[in-house]
């Protein structure tokens, strides 16, 4: 704690500084000064240095309550201990409006100083908690269970604490969605409720902006939690926080199991499709998903898609996915729907070469997991189909630049191009699709993506807590130098330097 004294009496000002080393040993003391001119002039030729001014009322030039309005006017960082002969409430009054931290009366009691002195300390640490908090929720928003798990540094930062609290203890990881999504963010009474699930569970709670999902791990018995979080699901309806699900992992023992967990947890989640929101769904370890897609209908759907049949195609296809009875069945039957569109595609695009080793960019995650409902998911499927049926130069797919744009913000930091997607997701022509993207956006893929990841960056780069090879890793980008490279061009500085401006 470095401090300044104004007092325009020498030995007053000398005794008060060994008063001050007497009350906290720790404290240093930068100067000491006749009035309030010469604490201004220090203070602006020394910029952030001070942390407290101890001073007294009644000086030349410049007294103790004009020097605390100077410092609260500007807004300097740093706190206010007044010193006067006068008890008198007129003085204390107007200091305080001033923000002072204390008003003391000569002659000023050791006891008296070291307890303004602490009081200040106490303040310190706990705006410096509120802040770490704060860091640490603008930090995690970015992550992911799995990328906090595989990064060392997160792992014992985020996760450790918890589970050695909890050492030998079961957890069940839990993921909460609502429809409401907008008011969830930050409303204060959705946080009191995951406070106390989290409290009363002896776990943790972790928000993930990407896909706007509140996740916890809870250590305790499975009954125990399945009631607590079916309460929880009522409570948040009769506080209006629209509704509500929850998927529950099965029980795990390590922080390395947290991965496994969650994708056990949205698997349950998904079951939402078929059953339903404002429900509990816990994971299933016996459960066995069937392709609905059998050879016969697979046949017939691909004699009709081939055959740029819509209608029949699309009533094929609600016919096998309102047949799905879980969410898992649901799943591979679309995953098989899709790879039958990659082999049609394939088949009568020019260059088929893909077929050997074709992939669907279909995920349990990305898909599945954004939807709110069956009819939703149909829709999607849906609207593929008539991309394969219809052609494609006649038609506006603006649908699919949408799907487009939120795919990129679920899935930025992985390795996608323009040309992957219109293969693999959207089958169809990839000029064609980049045409498309370019005349409803304006920019090239590559340009958006860029630009859309260098955002994600400036964000990142508020937190402390992240070293720019991570920001450079969350934003989407290995290369570290490359990373620098394209933030320098859009925004004029080194992302080091932009972290030091802000």
């Amino acid at each position: 704690m470095k401090i300044l004294i104004a007092d325009d009496e020498f030995y007053a000002r000398k005794a008060l500084a060994k008063k001050v080393i007497q009350a906290n040993s720790e404290v240093e003391i930068m100067g000491d000064f006749e009035n309030g001119v010469q604490v201004v002039e220090y203070l602006e030729a020394h910029p952030g240095e001070i942390d407290v001014v101890l001073t007294d009322v009644k000086m030349p030039e410049m007294d103790g309550l004009y020097l605390a309005q100077y410092i609260f006017e500007q807004e300097l960082p740093m706190e206010v201990i007044i010193i006067s002969g006068y008890n008198e409430f007129e003085y204390a009054k107007k200091a305080i409006s001033f923000g002072v931290s204390n008003y003391l009366v000569k002659p000023v009691q050791k006891e008296e100083l070291k307890e303004a002195l602490d009081k200040i300390n106490r303040g310190w640490k706990r705006y410096e908690a509120t802040m770490q908090e704060i860091m640490v929720k603008r930090t995690l928003k970015f992550l992911s269970i799995e990328e906090m798990v595989s990064h060392e540094e997160w792992k014992r930062r985020f996760l450790e604490p918890v589970f050695a609290q909890n050492e030998g203890k079961g957890f069940y990881l839990v993921i909460i969605q609502s429809q409401k999504k907008e008011d969830w963010m930050e409303n204060p009474a959705a946080e009191r409720l995951l406070r106390k699930l989290k409290k009363a569970f002896l776990g943790e709670w972790f928000y993930f902006n990407r896909f706007q999902e509140h996740i916890l791990l809870l250590f305790g018995k499975q009954k125990d939690i399945m009631e607590a979080l079916q309460t929880f699901v009522h409570r948040a309806n009769i506080l209006g926080l629209g509704e509500i699900t929850v998927g529950m992992s099965l029980e795990h023992t390590q922080s390395g199991h947290c991965p496994k967990a969650y994708q056990e947890a949205v698997y349950a989640l998904n079951q939402r499709l078929i059953d339903g929101w404002n429900q509990v769904y816990l994971f299933s370890a016996d459960f066995k998903p069937e392709n609905l897609l059998d050879k016969e209908r697979e046949h017939l759907l691909e004699e009709f898609i081939c055959a740029k049949q819509f209608v029949q195609a699309k009533h094929l296809t609600r016919e096998i996915l309102h047949t799905c009875k879980n969410a898992y069945t649901l799943y591979v039957t679309i995953s098989s729907i899709f790879n039958l569109l990659y082999r049609c595609f394939c088949e009568t695009s020019e260059n088929n070469q893909h077929i050997a080793h074709g992939y669907m960019l279909f995920s349990y995650r990305t898909d599945l997991y954004r939807y709110h409902n069956l009819t939703e998911v149909e829709d999607y499927v849906l609207n593929i189909i008539r991309t394969m049926c219809e052609d494609q130069e006649e038609k506006k797919y603006h649908y699919i630049v949408s799907e487009i744009l939120v795919y990129v913000a679920q899935n930025y930091q992985e390795n996608i191009s323009i040309g992957e997607l219109a293969e693999h997701k959207y089958f169809m022509n990839s000029s064609y699709l980049s045409r498309l993207f370019k005349n409803e956006t304006g920019q090239t893929f590559s340009a958006y993506l860029m630009e859309f990841r260098m955002r994600k960056a400036k964000e990142l780069l508020e937190s402390d807590l992240l070293k720019i090879s991570d920001v450079a890793m969350l934003s989407g980008y290995r290369d570290v130098s490359r990373f620098i490279q394209y933030f320098k061009k859009i925004y004029g500085v080194t992302p080091d330097e932009y972290r030091g401006r802000k």
